[in-house]
């Protein structure tokens, strides 16, 4: 997967015309030989963008920062990066006006070892499901298949995934890497911050960490889009995936087979509960 030229010519073209002011894509650093987010900021800085198989991060988190705010922006997105476009859009963060957007028919990222990530082996949808211009023969919505990884954790007895995730939350350094790289958590005080951690006690234990880590979870049922931009930033390559594809699971059975972000200003899962739905899995 290389659409390195035709992201360069497209965004060269929106600067030429005024459409955009700043371009959010990937770089390559040829001495550390590896593709990381880039912001062009002119017409001359176009040339700089690539796009390939490296082209990893979810780069809409960046819309909400303060240097795109207000800004008329172009950016790059694959299919999970979209849908966190279209929730972004959704929940009111940022305008679609001022947005070009480059989709991506995404065949898979890979790290650093040349390995497909986790969430592009189980794919829910690869093409990006809003763009201006769409790069790549699109392969439409597969089928809704659960996650394996997360099946294999439902097989187990309660105290069986307990002892599971109190090895994951002991290993938590409450770094809050997972939730500054979320496009999906932006609101500037959250109660999981360890500096104003007073409601949780900023002592770094285990019920501590699984506090903040479940809340932070629970915040993101029914808005995850599996970016894993969480697990790419974790410095303890913690598998915070299973959190939120557990939650992903458990909605789309319960909830009218709802998948975030997969629709332009459709409201989350949440917003659509019926009387008529099943709540057994309730605790």
């Amino acid at each position: 997967m290389d659409f390195t030229k035709e992201i360069q010519d497209i965004a060269l073209q929106l600067f030429q015309e005024n459409k955009i002011e700043l371009f959010i894509g990937y770089q390559k650093l040829a001495e550390e030989n590896r593709t990381v987010p880039f912001i062009a900021t002119s017409a001359e800085e176009a040339k700089n963008l690539v796009f390939n198989d490296e082209s990893a991060y979810n780069l809409t988190n960046y819309l909400t920062m303060e240097h795109a705010k207000g800004k008329k922006v172009g950016i790059v997105v694959k299919g999970c990066d979209s849908r966190a476009l279209n929730m972004l859009i959704t929940e009111g963060q940022i305008k679609r006006e001022n947005l070009q957007v480059v989709g991506v028919c995404c065949t898979g990222v890979k790290n650093d070892k040349g390995e497909l990530y986790g969430n592009c082996a189980n794919c829910i949808m690869p093409d990006a499901v809003i763009h201006d211009s769409l790069l790549g023969t699109p392969k439409g919505k597969p089928e809704y298949q659960a996650d394996p990884e997360v099946l294999q954790l439902k097989e187990k007895s309660q105290e069986e995934r307990a002892r599971f995730f109190e090895d994951v939350f002991d290993n938590c350094i409450r770094c809050n890497a997972c939730r500054l790289s979320c496009p999906l958590c932006y609101c500037d005080k959250c109660a999981i911050d360890q500096e104003s951690a007073a409601f949780y006690n900023a002592a770094n234990t285990v019920p501590n960490a699984a506090t903040a880590l479940l809340t932070w979870s629970l915040h993101l049922a029914g808005r995850c889009v599996d970016c894993r931009n969480c697990e790419k930033a974790c410095p303890k390559n913690l598998p915070l995936h299973l959190l939120h594809k557990y939650n992903e699971m458990v909605i789309y059975e319960n909830f009218q087979h709802y998948i975030s972000g997969m629709n332009e200003k459709e409201r989350g899962a949440f917003y659509q509960y019926k009387l008529e739905d099943p709540n057994d899995f309730i605790l």
